[in-house]
Order: structure tokens, then sequence, then C-alpha cells
């Protein structure tokens, strides 16, 4: 997956959490840091939080939880000419990278978005810290042990790798839930339709994260 490819399902689910932060009504219209998952060629997770270090912390998670083939960080930035804009620092599983800048401007309540375009970021600590995280293995779907009581250590009985890697996705959203709710911090996952959603659900996918 090229910067082209990843940009195209990335940018969509970032710009719609920038239009919702603007119409907050608590006063609070700051874009958190936020890192998203891409996973057979679409978004599977995104995960906000104010703080960046807890944002990237969490990369490191989903890469070893998800399995993504990248991972995201999109940040307000400050433009050299005073503009706003959004920053996009993504990473492949290959290690890869990209960096992409999309400028917007509010008028009469309304952001206009530009055309983002590639660029050189001036700090690259994020750019290894993705780096890092997508250097670690992740987890295994087939090795994923059930827990009906059937399991033992002489003799292990595995989860078939659909059920395993639904058990995975939850395990995994739920440890981010759990880090990023007490920084008012959000973890969304999308499930491809009713039934993934239902079964994601009977693996303890926490319901607040779940869309479908």
């Amino acid at each position: 997956m090229n910067l082209a490819q990843a940009m195209a399902l990335i940018v969509p689910p970032v710009t719609n959490l920038k239009q919702r932060a603007l119409t907050r009504s608590d006063g609070e219209h700051t874009m958190f840091p936020t890192v998203v998952a891409l996973r057979d060629d679409r978004v599977l997770c995104v995960v906000t939080s104010p703080r960046t270090a807890v944002t990237l912390a969490c990369a490191h998670t989903l890469a070893v939880g998800l399995a993504p083939q990248a991972l995201a960080l999109a940040a307000k930035v400050q433009l050299d000419d005073g503009g706003e804009a959004i920053s996009y620092t993504v990473m492949s599983r290959e290690r890869s990278a990209g960096f992409a800048v999309q400028p917007y401007a509010v008028r009469e309540g309304s952001l206009l978005f530009g055309t983002p375009e590639k660029g050189t970021p001036h700090d690259r600590g994020l750019m290894d810290e993705l780096a890092r995280a997508m250097s670690h293995a992740p987890l295994d779907a087939t090795r994923v042990s059930r827990k009906d009581g059937a399991d033992s250590a002489a003799n292990p009985s595995f989860l078939p790798e659909d059920e395993g890697r639904m058990a995975l996705d939850s395990g995994t959203c739920a440890s981010l839930q759990s880090k990023v709710a007490g920084v008012q911090g959000t973890t969304l996952y999308l499930a491809r339709d009713g039934e993934h959603a239902t079964r994601l659900l009977a693996h303890g996918m926490p319901k607040e994260v779940l869309l479908r």
C-alpha cells in the first residue's frame, strides 16, 4: 500500500473528526492527535487522545493486536504562513513511510479543506515512533486459546483463525479504550457489517467503541 492509497482511506474519517470537533458544544474545538489503523484495504480502527504521547503509545498496541497494513498519525499543525493544517504521518508494515499536509480554513463556521500534499516533516520523531511500533510482530490469530475449559497445557485447543482474529481485535480495543478513557480519548472500531459486529460483541468488544 503506497502513500496515495493509504491517504485515500485515511483522509475522509480524519476530516470528519475535524468537522465534528468544530461543532462540539463544550467549547473544545481542537482535533486531538489521532492514530488510524488500516487492514484489508480499509480503515479498521481510530484512536484519539489529547496527548500525543498517549496516542503514539496506542500505535504500539494497534500494531501488535490488530496486525494492520499501515498506521497513520494525524495531528493539527501550524503552517509557516500562519495557516493551519492536518499533518499525516504514515508507516506501512514494511516500514515504508510517507508524510502529507492538508491545509484547511474556517469560513462562516464551516471547514474548507485543501488537497493533501506530500511534504517533509520538520521532526522525524513521530515517523520514527511509528516505525518502532510497526517493527513489533503482530499476535498470531491462529494461536488464540479457547476459554471454554477445553484447553490444557498438554493439549492446547485454539480458536479457528477467524474467531481468533475477532478475539484479538476485541481484546485490543478493550485495552485501548481503557488506556485513553481517563484522558478523554476515544477508540472506534469499524465492523464489516452487522453480523461481524454481533460476533465481535460475543468476543468482548466494548459496545461503546463499535461502529457498524
